[in-house]
């Protein structure tokens, strides 16, 4: 199944940046994640097919729209320097790369599951995996067109700007002035909020020198993903099931993400034991930080971990570890609320929970596990024009130990993007706890 790239451009505002905003210092918040790729492909079932040029009309659309949207979130046509922590503003453009695939959008989503994953990379502008150096786009798009006039639109954007948050507001941002090219007559473009830097508020202080959270270092060559899938259905059984052990009392309702987040930990923790380790299991989940205490509606990264360790002579079951995991995002959104609110933020207790998951995943002494949950954000129903995607995935990252989830084509259930070492994905794919809520 051949993909051949056709065009690789850089793509500018359509608008040029002033010179008062050159320079796009970055917020403690931005500082703590290393400069990595974070990856999302969209795929796409066009009604365009009966069209003459279509790959052409469709590239042009896209590319001008992309144009458009730049001047809003122009840090993201820059280049980070790392020595100085900001982004360099000058509207040297994001890099966009046209490809046409030798085969149909049908072919590839018919594929079994390991090929179909296999074959993501090839829909990503860059490789994921990669720290952004001074010179790379901050972010970088690659458009594929299959043979039926399906489309691909493979996005890896830095993360030294944006969190998921900032990512969907940009390309809510996108398909907005996509739909309006073609529509101009009846569509009234919504207006969006100017870009604004939290780093006026969250100035970055000498804490956490040295200290960054850099998943590449990581990376193993033998890591494997697989997609795991857990129908709206199979978690609504689970979640009745772990509420009515009344040996076991919930202290409320679980939501679909903290259900499955237990169940693939607790997964993972008899892998562990069963191996003979005698290791604490932590695990780190990302948590959205914009409405706990702060009002601004901010870009770039806002988020924060929640923390939950067990040690290896605990027994544990799955109302045990759903206790300790929505404890620990009630603990560190009730310390973070009160260091938000002060005047003087409180840079001890906004650098804890990141020095503390660096701390556990740097340990020998400890499998650390870290979450991360897509659902619920924008990007799952994204309209460029064509519908929603029929389709939405990542890609291998070669960090074990990960795992991203998102709404499953429904909404209701979970789609959980796993990355293990060889060895423990096999023993997962046959855990019999998980088999149980599976969608086969």
């Amino acid at each position: 199944m051949e993909i051949i790239e056709i065009v690789s451009k850089l793509v500018k505002p359509s608008k040029p940046t002033p010179p008062t905003l050159c320079n796009y210092n970055i917020s403690f918040f931005n500082d703590i994640p290393e400069s990595v790729n974070v990856p999302l492909i969209l795929y796409y079932s066009t009604s365009h097919k009966e069209q003459k040029d279509i790959q052409t009309n469709i590239f042009n659309h896209l590319e001008i729209s992309l144009s458009k949207t730049l001047t809003d979130f122009y840090p993201l046509a820059g280049r980070y320097t790392h020595h100085a922590s900001f982004i360099d503003c000058r509207d040297q453009g994001a890099l966009y790369i046209e490809a046409k695939a030798k085969f149909q959008l049908s072919e590839l989503l018919g594929l079994e599951q390991k090929l179909k994953l296999e074959m993501q990379q090839d829909f990503l502008p860059c490789e994921v995996g990669n720290g952004v150096k001074t010179d790379d786009p901050l972010f970088n798009v690659k458009v594929t067109s299959f043979e039926c006039g399906g489309v691909a639109i493979g996005m890896c954007i830095s993360h030294k700007f944006a969190d998921m948050d900032t990512f969907c507001k940009f390309i809510d941002n996108w398909t907005t002035r996509s739909r309006e090219i073609g529509n101009e007559l009846e569509f009234k473009f919504e207006k969006y909020s100017t870009i604004s830097s939290a780093a006026h508020l969250f100035p970055k202080p000498d804490v956490l020198a040295n200290h960054q959270l850099d998943p590449t270092s990581f990376e193993v060559n033998n890591c494997v993903m697989r997609l795991f899938l857990f129908k709206a259905s199979a978690i609504r059984k689970l979640r009745e099931e772990v509420m009515s052990d009344h040996g076991n009392i919930i202290r409320h309702r679980p939501s679909k993400v903290q259900l499955i987040v237990a169940l693939l930990w607790k997964a993972f923790v008899d892998i562990d034991r069963q191996d003979g380790q005698s290791k604490a299991s932590f695990v780190g989940q990302a948590v959205n930080l914009r409405n706990i205490a702060v009002s601004e509606n901010f870009y770039g990264n806002f988020s924060s971990f929640a923390n939950a360790r067990i040690e290896y002579n605990k027994v544990i079951n799955l109302q045990v570890l759903i206790n300790l995991l929505h404890d620990s995002v009630n603990e560190m959104k009730n310390s973070y609320a009160k260091a938000l609110s002060q005047f003087e933020k409180d840079y001890e207790v906004l650098s804890k929970p990141f020095l503390e998951c660096l701390e556990n995943i740097s340990s020998k002494d400890v499998n650390s596990y870290l979450l991360s949950s897509w659902c619920r954000f924008s990007f799952h129903t994204a309209d460029f024009g064509w519908g929603k995607p029929v389709w939405k995935s990542i890609t291998n990252e070669k960090i074990p130990n990960s795992v991203t989830m998102m709404d499953d084509e429904e909404g209701d259930g979970v789609e959980a993007w796993v990355h293990l070492d060889e060895k423990q994905m096999c023993e997962l794919e046959k855990d019999s706890n998980l088999q149980a809520y599976m969608d086969a």
